[in-house]
């Protein structure tokens, strides 16, 4: 009789994955296959995008942000083709990413999303004059969400720095996975995260300025819970294991991982999340010039990041998060890495694996 298995699978090897009559699957050592949960027309549409565009490296992971279950698993690499460990490398910078992270935490410490701040600086980066409110200096002013949705680092710098400590930053950034094993049907890296005890330090990492990492496959996972009211669902890639003969030796059953966050907080997350869709950093790529929606009838929460390392140049470029936000079925993560000329921004990436999972 066949061994009964169980994950984590440590033999299921992404890159050998094919298509097949009845889904994506991987052959395993042991003679049995594994057959997985990505969604055959989302998963061979990313892939083209990212060849055709030929981006220095990309990644993306899409999961059902209620049952758990993987749809898309992609990674790209110029020179080698398909690339599974870029989906799940915790080695990019989280950048602007890691806002949605401190807008949570900010909500549970009692700010309102109609928090309004001051500021005059912080577009770059972030001195210890841009947590101190200065009529001369700050010429612009912007509500907690408007700033998420246009990812205004000093806004975010001075409400962490009013509300956000040691203590709740390190509790925050583990209860979203940062440091463990994340929840997945693979073994794979944490990602890895320092909390700094100093105020200015801590103020740059609650806009998104370093001391966090972070893969795709943990993104999608962090917009998976703001998704599902606050729980973060187990991320299965495998549907089932089936011996040689047929018989089915596992199946899949959605579970969630751990309750991250109050469901009113992340429904308020969420919301705030809109705005970088509806006019902030990322509405060119889902709104034409005429003001027309690419896909119309539904609504999308987002957020976007962008960080740059040198020596050699390399910028990284995300969009995180999921629709319909009324319904979520998808949550995505994208990464596009681009040297100094740009090949594809994340958004757009997103936007086309939006449109082709919910309007195919």
């Amino acid at each position: 009789m066949a061994r009964v298995v169980t994950p984590p699978f440590m033999d299921v090897d992404i890159s050998k994955a094919k298509p097949g009559s009845d889904g994506w699957a991987v052959e395993r050592r042991d003679g049995t296959r594994a057959v997985l949960t990505v969604d055959h027309d989302l998963q061979s549409h990313v892939r083209s995008l990212f060849r055709r565009y030929d981006v220095p490296a990309g990644g993306l992971v899409a999961i059902d942000p209620k049952t758990g279950e993987v749809l898309a698993f992609v990674g790209y690499e110029a020179g080698k083709g398909d690339s599974a460990r870029v989906a799940t490398d915790p080695g990019p910078p989280a950048a602007s990413v890691f806002k949605i992270i401190t807008a949570s935490a900010l909500i549970d410490a009692g700010v309102k999303s109609s928090t309004s701040v001051c500021y005059g600086g912080g577009m770059r980066g972030l001195v210890a004059a841009d947590l101190i409110d200065s009529p001369k200096r700050d010429r612009w002013c912007a509500t907690m969400a408007d700033a998420l949705g246009y990812s205004i680092n000093a806004v975010f710098a001075k409400l962490a720095d009013r509300h956000i400590d040691e203590a709740r930053m390190t509790q925050y950034v583990a209860a979203f996975g940062f440091g463990q094993r994340l929840p997945f049907d693979l073994p794979v890296s944490p990602s890895p995260v320092d909390v700094p005890g100093g105020r200015l330090e801590r103020a740059r990492m609650a806009a998104g300025f370093w001391h966090s990492q972070l893969s795709p496959l943990h993104g999608a996972l962090l917009a998976s819970t703001i998704a599902n009211d606050g729980q973060m669902p187990y991320a299965a890639i495998v549907d089932r294991i089936e011996s040689g003969s047929g018989e089915t030796l596992y199946q899949h059953a959605p579970r969630n991982f751990r309750q991250v966050l109050p469901r009113h907080t992340a429904r308020l997350t969420g919301e705030m999340m809109t705005r970088t869709v509806t006019k902030g950093t990322s509405k060119k790529a889902f709104w034409d010039a005429k003001g027309r929606p690419f896909l119309p009838g539904v609504s999308i929460a987002g957020k976007t990041g962008t960080l740059s390392r040198y020596n050699p140049h390399r910028t990284y470029n995300w969009w995180v998060g999921y629709a319909p936000v009324d319904d979520p079925k998808i949550a995505v993560a994208v990464l596009v890495v681009n040297e100094p000329t740009w090949r594809i921004k994340a958004s757009y990436v997103a936007k086309e694996a939006l449109r082709n999972y919910l309007l195919r």
